[in-house]
């Protein structure tokens, strides 16, 4: 027991030396993406050729070969952009390597458009994290991009759930239990929230970052769910009820008609 412990207590640490000590920097077309913001994104245009210039720098006491790089970008902590690229740089230890790679985004003019949260890793021939990088991302594609259409699809549901539910409440046919209420209302609410974050990311006034969209889609949620809960239900049970049965009950045409 003694043995395979100490092992893995001295593998704990040396990973985590790997990590600390191996670094790099990214710079994609002449942007450096460790100086990314939302008013200074990094464009991607999947339409044109690009160059990644990696500056690894490998203060480690073996050689650190760097096997793939990896870059994710979505919103909601939901992946949307994938991107990988075999690179197998190997740098020496102590050195430092720079390397330039092609880069073809061709296949994210499909998946997503707008502003977005981004990641990029290099990973190691073991498929283990060497380093990793923060920045966001502007991505030129389609209108109907995938992310684009989910937009559409998103703002029209909550468009008709937000006219069902105001008829319902001029009909006063909402849902008897005001929990039900509320939570109809704030489906929708979460709705209008989800609309308003895409819609900005999309028009690239604002990445979708946890600290953006959280309060985004929070805030429309609760407000919809106290006004859901407080909204009016229906006059009776009974007059609903007799209301449905009418509804139900087939209609009579007369032979003389």
């Amino acid at each position: 027991m003694a043995t395979p412990l100490a092992a893995f207590a001295l593998a704990e640490p040396a990973a985590a030396g790997i990590e600390d000590e191996f670094s790099f920097e990214a710079t994609l077309d002449g942007q450096r993406i460790d100086l990314s913001t939302s008013s200074d994104p990094i464009v991607i245009s999947p339409g044109q050729e690009s160059t990644l210039t990696l500056d690894l720098v490998n203060n480690t006491a073996e050689e650190v070969v760097v096997r793939q790089v990896q870059i994710r970008g979505g919103a909601f902590e939901v992946t949307i952009v994938t991107y990988d690229v075999i690179i197998q740089a190997a740098v020496p230890a102590g050195e430092e390597l720079i390397v330039d790679v092609p880069m073809d985004f061709g296949d994210l003019d499909d998946q997503a458009t707008g502003l977005l949260p981004a990641s990029m890793r290099l990973i190691n021939e073991e498929r283990d994290e060497l380093a990793s990088e923060d920045f966001t991302m502007d991505v030129r594609g389609r209108a109907f991009s995938l992310m684009g259409v989910f937009t559409i699809v998103v703002a029209v549901a909550t468009v008709l759930s937000i006219v069902t539910i105001w008829i319902a409440v001029l009909r006063r046919r909402l849902p008897p239990s005001r929990w039900r209420r509320a939570l109809r209302f704030g489906v929708t609410g979460a709705g209008a929230g989800a609309t308003l974050v895409l819609l900005l990311s999309e028009l690239r006034l604002v990445a979708p970052n946890g600290s953006v969209w959280i309060p985004i889609v929070l805030v429309p949620t609760l407000a919809a769910l106290v006004v859901g809960y407080l909204s009016p239900g229906p006059l009776s049970i009974e007059d609903e009820e007799e209301v449905e049965d009418w509804m139900r009950r087939p209609t009579m045409v007369s032979p003389h008609a």
